[in-house]
């Protein structure tokens, strides 16, 4: 009929949702990224009080990663995202707009990184159980969603925000912005599997088989050292280029802010648009790409003689990056599968968090003893032997099977 109209399909509508869902949630933690460090300033805070407010944010992924996962078969999704939301609306009401003193501040932080695992895990592992309903061409687009709230739509909103209204107020409009989410994700999780109640394996023994699966299955232990090396880069790269930028060459630092919004801009790009172009690519051609990219973005940046180098490394990085997220997320999908949806994505949620609490960190103190370089030094020589061994894998493969493509779950040899 001529008049009749498209009803989208149900996974496309809860496409639409997650990537709203991601977009809010990344903002939310893009306004407390650049306003917190900044009020931990304002309150007189020592450089070491800031780099904890700054580091803390999202270290209790660390922490919950594995136990929400387990909390997701027994309780579902639907309930764990509603603590997630309703505890971060009460914390920046009564905990972030009342902070006087730095510790004071530092203690809300901690706070807060504890209940941001409660929204991004469940919400991730619903993606992961929704991937195969929307094609694999889509693996990327949460994470574009995410990443943009977090990267460019939360900074620019903080930052006016607080010329606009101050801290306690923007505080407050950030409580609102969680509501709205929390109201959004009700409607977008409602169709989330429920949780087992208590038919489902007890609590602890259920935390602990995540991490008998950890230890037994080679294949995810790959992929969550993929997703977690791709993470440390990023942190490392987004923490220590502007720096190396500033002096080595002596750019301003809106200039060399830019290296930081190029290679996330890439990354976005290739989140969104990478898993349609290679689509037909066999996962090891895929991941062998990845690596290569980061290879030579890692070797520019470890010894740039001009500029031009920084930019050219910042770009490689964020499509590496982009192309071997977009396929790790895929694998996690069909791992999801076979093992559960809420093992899985606290499995998942564990990987890239981790990556980039260690490459900030870590790579800080490398950096103290050695130079900035010699960071971007160190991760080339990691991502060479990614590159060598995904390479040996493939060939190995091709030699048993006979066949060019080695797109499958290998679930006994590491």
């Amino acid at each position: 009929m001529g008049g009749a109209t498209e009803v989208p399909a149900p996974g496309e509508r809860y496409l639409a949702g997650f990537m709203l869902l991601g977009v809010l949630a990344g903002a939310s933690n893009g306004v407390a990224k650049v306003v917190l460090p900044l009020y931990a300033a304002a309150l007189h805070a020592t450089p070491w009080q800031i780099g904890l407010v700054g580091g803390l944010q999202f270290a209790g992924m660390l922490l919950l990663s594995l136990p929400l996962g387990a909390l997701i078969d027994r309780h579902g999704s639907r309930l764990l995202f509603r603590i997630g939301c309703g505890g971060g609306v009460l914390l920046f009401l009564a905990g972030f707009s009342q902070a006087s003193t730095p510790w004071q501040l530092v203690a809300c932080v901690v706070v807060f990184g504890l209940l941001n695992p409660f929204r991004m895990v469940s919400t991730q592992t619903e993606f992961l159980h929704l991937l195969p309903r929307i094609g694999a061409a889509r693996a990327g687009w949460q994470r574009a969603a995410q990443s943009a709230g977090m990267f460019f739509v939360g900074p620019l909103l903080g930052a006016w925000l607080l010329g606009l209204a101050g801290y306690a107020h923007t505080f407050m409009l950030v409580a609102a912005g969680l509501c709205v989410t929390l109201l959004i994700g009700e409607r977008v999780l409602s169709a989330a599997p429920p949780g087992r109640g208590g038919d489902a394996t007890p609590f602890i023994g259920r935390l602990l088989d995540q991490f008998r699966v950890i230890g037994s299955r080679a294949d995810l232990r790959r992929t969550m050292l993929i997703e977690f090396l791709g993470q440390v880069a990023m942190s490392y790269f987004t923490v220590f280029v502007i720096l190396l930028a500033m002096r080595r060459f002596g750019m301003p630092p809106q200039q060399a802010a830019g290296l930081v919004t190029l290679q996330g801009a890439a990354f976005l790009l290739t989140l969104l648009a990478g898993g349609t172009l290679v689509a037909r690519w066999p996962e090891g051609r895929r991941y062998c790409s990845a690596f290569a990219l980061l290879l030579g973005a890692e070797l520019l940046l470890a010894n740039p003689l001009v500029p031009a180098m920084l930019w050219a490394g910042a770009l490689l990085l964020g499509l590496g990056l982009g192309l071997q997220h977009l396929t790790s997320v895929a694998r996690f999908a069909r791992l999801a599968q076979e093992l559960g949806r809420g093992r899985t994505g606290g499995m998942f949620s564990l990987a890239g968090p981790s990556g980039g609490l260690v490459g900030a960190v870590l790579g800080g103190l490398l950096s103290q003893q050695l130079g900035t370089p010699a960071g971007f030094g160190l991760l080339a020589l990691l991502f060479l032997l990614q590159l060598g061994w995904e390479w040996r894998r493939g060939l190995h493969t091709c030699a048993c099977a006979g066949t060019g493509s080695y797109f499958h779950i290998d679930k006994g040899r590491p």
